[in-house]
């Protein structure tokens, strides 16, 4: 039976860049944005300006002003970041829904310019590639009841891992390369995770386990004392870059 290589990483030392030192231009390798959703929130009026009728139906459609400012602002940095990739107006950019609703880039891309978003509480991840690529960052909740999902998301050694020593912590990093790689491949959650590799270290994992036939690497990293996030991506990878998207002029071109 064929399978394929997961290998997990923890990043303990990342150095996060400002925008200016970003070249845009993706050659096998990763950029990872981070940015805050209440960057100049008095802006807010000119994000929307980018955004399509759908999007701003979208983030009407919150309750609380602070989570509809939170939608649109995500949605300007995503706009924003992949406009200076390729080269067009934040404006102009298409998406389309894929595969289990994995969007991607429509229109004037002809560099297979591919990206994943995700964001939790005050935290905003984007990563991009020029290959398949999924992102996860979590708030670590200390309050967060995990023992009641241990076992119908982590395999036995996951869980005394998880439960050894800083559990919160641990839980957290497991989850965001389980949530990782699920989006990577278009596969969703609806998979057993306890199948899915989440301990540091290389593991095989048998055909049919994971929606691909290619190895991965998953790194994960802490944005700060309050965040972690992993990213997934091509196994053949050669770099991964960290930039912090905290510009006073945001959403300005970078």
């Amino acid at each position: 039976m064929l399978s394929i290589n997961v290998t997990n990483n923890f990043l303990a030392d990342i150095t996060w860049l400002d925008s200016s030192a970003c070249s845009f231009k993706i050659s096998n390798n990763i950029d990872v944005w981070k940015a805050n959703p209440n960057l100049n929130p008095k802006l807010v009026d000119s994000f929307k300006s980018m955004l399509t009728g759908d999007e701003i139906a979208r983030a009407d459609r919150f309750y609380q002003q602070k989570d509809r400012n939170r939608f649109i602002i995500s949605r300007a940095a995503l706009r924003t970041i992949l406009g200076k990739y390729l080269n067009i107006a934040p404006e102009a950019i298409e998406f389309e829904s894929g595969l289990n609703k994995k969007p991607f880039i429509k229109s004037g891309n002809q560099n297979n310019l591919q990206y994943n978003l995700s964001h939790s509480g005050d935290a905003i991840l984007l990563a991009v590639a020029d290959s398949p690529i999924g992102a996860d960052v979590e708030f670590i909740n200390q309050d967060f009841g995990y023992r009641d999902v241990l076992a119908d998301n982590f395999s036995p050694r996951e869980c005394n891992y998880i439960t050894e020593t800083d559990a919160i912590h641990r839980f957290f990093k497991l989850w965001t390369r389980k949530e990782a790689i699920t989006k990577a491949t278009a596969q969703g959650l609806d998979c057993d995770l306890r199948l899915l590799p989440g301990l540091d270290g290389t593991t095989a994992v048998f055909d049919g386990i994971i929606a691909s036939n290619e190895d991965w690497v998953i790194n994960s990293f802490n944005l700060n004392n309050q965040y972690i996030a992993s990213v997934a991506g091509n196994q053949l990878i050669d770099k991964i870059s960290f930039f912090d998207l905290a510009t006073t002029n945001f959403p300005q071109p970078l």
